[in-house]
Order: structure tokens, then sequence, then C-alpha cells
């Protein structure tokens, strides 16, 4: 990317900080796809991008790591902390257009650091640990875990692999028809706009839900309530510090033990034997559903084993 190219780009995405261009989305003449097409609309009417000209959105130009961190911290509106003063990194210039943004994006321990090249492009792998990361600060959701088989895993960053697997378990991100995640090519315009797009959906869906409890701790496990509808909620069971993702939960039975009060019993699934699981520290959740009228409680069962 040229001197002029980058400059262009900094000026385009500095003045969507002001709301420039956002009250109306231009027709982008380069943007084929119709669903990409909406997609960049989107998020040009909300002042997230902006097109490299009136009718040229340039989606296959890489975007650089600056441009990434303004476009996540303002899709996933991350807040400046009142207590802070001053700027994070002495590698940001003063009146920086992205200064902000990566002021925020250190405060909320996005991935960013001195060594981050901000005007180089950014990888897909690096783009999702940014991503992730920003999604898990704006709440806490609830993620079955399971590992999805990345074909190319091998090539990802050890501190960029639990984000890629949270971006695909949450469908923010795809694999390619190889089942393939390419970590080290550089993230295109329009890739970086549909995760975002993605991360931005997933968020709202989950904040538009009329949870009826806050989360609740009780025996060792969390449990969050959700109304489904005006006779359904559902119940979400998660157990933390589990030695490795080889542990599941499950639902054994549901007492409806007055006409008020339901106790979910739930037991912990031992790993199978057999296999081989990475050792980390997991969680694992599982879900169910009780009439809306009961006051839920949670109890645990005797664990049991998978063979």
């Amino acid at each position: 990317m040229t001197t002029t190219t980058k400059l262009l780009s900094a000026l385009l995405i500095s003045s969507s900080l002001l709301g420039a261009g956002a009250a109306s989305a231009s027709a982008f003449s380069d943007v084929q796809d119709s669903d990409q097409l909406a997609i960049v609309k989107s998020l040009q009417s909300k002042g997230i991008i902006q097109g490299i000209t009136s009718d040229k959105f340039a989606p296959q130009r890489t975007i650089t790591s600056a441009q990434a961190i303004q476009m996540v911290v303002k899709a996933t509106a991350l807040k400046e902390h009142p207590n802070f003063s001053g700027k994070s990194f002495s590698t940001v210039p003063d009146g920086a257009w992205y200064a902000d943004a990566v002021n925020i994006a250190a405060q909320h321990g996005l991935p960013v650091s001195t060594e981050t090249k901000w005007n180089e492009p950014m990888t897909r792998e690096d783009f999702a640990h940014l991503l992730a990361t920003a999604v898990q600060k704006t709440g806490n959701y609830p993620v079955i875990l399971m590992y999805m088989n990345i074909a190319d895993e091998s090539q990802i960053k050890e501190e960029s692999r639990g984000a890629v697997q949270f971006l695909l378990l949450t469908k923010i991100a795809e694999l390619s028809k190889a089942g393939q995640f390419n970590p080290k090519q550089e993230m295109t315009r329009i890739e970086a706009a549909e995760m975002t797009h993605a991360a931005m959906q997933f968020i709202e869906n989950h904040k538009l839900r009329n949870v009826d409890d806050s989360e609740k701790v009780q025996d060792g496990v969390s449990f969050q309530v959700e109304k489904v509808n005006a006779e359904v909620n559902k119940v979400i069971i998660t157990k933390d510090n589990l030695p490795h993702p080889g542990y599941g939960l499950a639902v054994t039975s549901i007492d409806f033990v007055s006409s008020k009060e339901a106790v979910i019993n739930y037991m912990i699934i031992q790993p199978d034997p057999d296999k081989m699981y990475p050792q980390v520290i997991s969680k694992s959740s599982v879900e169910t559903y009780v009439p809306s009228n009961y006051e839920v409680k949670v109890k645990e069962e005797a664990t049991i084993s998978q063979k």
C-alpha cells in the first residue's frame, strides 16, 4: 500500500469519527455481491466504515491495524474509562486519527501494544483476536464448549486460537470450503466488514433477549434464565474451572417441587478416557427449558463417565 493510499484511507476513516457521510449510504459500484453490499451500507450508515471514494469501497484492499482497531472499537461501542488520562503508547503519534480508539482498546485489554504496526496490514488471526476480545468485553455470552476442526489450526498463533474458536462457534466467522481459516493471510476490507457486522448482530441478538434473572451462582455453577416467550424460559447452566475441554454438563431431570419452584438436576460428564484433550482450564454449558411461572434452582448429582 502506497503512502498516498494510506493517507487517503486514514483521512476517510477519520472523517467517519465526525459522522461525515454517515447519514446516507452510497451505492458502491465495486461491491457486486448483494449481501456484501447490504453489510457495507449498514456499517456505513452507522458511521463505522466509509468508502475510499463516494462510489468505491475497495473490498479487496487490505485493512491496516489502525483501521481495524477503529472499526472494532466503534462497532462494539467500547468507551474510554472515566478516570483515564493521557495516551497508551508512545508509538501512536500525537493527534493521530486512531489515537482514541487505541487508547480505548488498551484500557479494555484488547490485544494492542507498542509492537503493533498501526499502518501495516492486519492478518486474519490478529483480526480474529482483536474482534473476539472486544465482543467478549461487551457481555458474558454462554457458548457451548466444543472444538471446531480447523484444517490449518497448526498455523494459528497460540494466543489467537481461542479467539478463532469463539468466532467460529458463534457464527461470527466461517471456515473456507476446505475447512481452513487462513490465519496468515492479510485481512481484506470486505472480510473485516463481514465479520464486524456479524459480531454486531451477535451482540444485539443477545442484548435483545429478555433476561428474567441476572446470572446467579449456586453450588459452584452459574445459571441464567432467559425468556423465550410468555410461557417458557430457557435456563443456561455453566460450570467454570473444568480441568480441560473433555468435561461436559448434562441435565438429568427437573423436579417441580412446588407450584412455584423447579429444581434442575445436572451432572458433570467425565471425559472419554480414550481421547486426548488439551490441558487448558475450560468451562461447559447446558440448556434446558421450564415453564415461565417457576422459580429455578439447580442441583448437582453424581458425575457420570462417557464409557
